[in-house]
């Protein structure tokens, strides 16, 4: 199983012919050949921590009104 980029979903469930796969924060964990066959790019896991971490930090220093 890998990590990838869906290319406009950033929540939800994306059904393909070989499953159905979760998006969390626009990432997809899926099979390599799923992935691939779907276009997806493909994220190193490290990139998406460090991304996950920067956007939970922004979310809680906005303003709330």
């Amino acid at each position: 199983m890998s990590l990838f980029k869906h290319p406009h979903l950033t929540r939800g469930i994306v059904r393909t012919p070989s499953g159905a796969f979760i998006v969390t924060r626009g990432l997809v964990e899926a099979p390599d050949y799923v992935g691939e066959s779907q276009g997806w790019i493909p994220v190193d896991e490290d990139d998406a921590n460090t991304k996950s971490r920067r956007d939970e930090a922004t979310k809680q220093n906005q303003p709330r009104g």
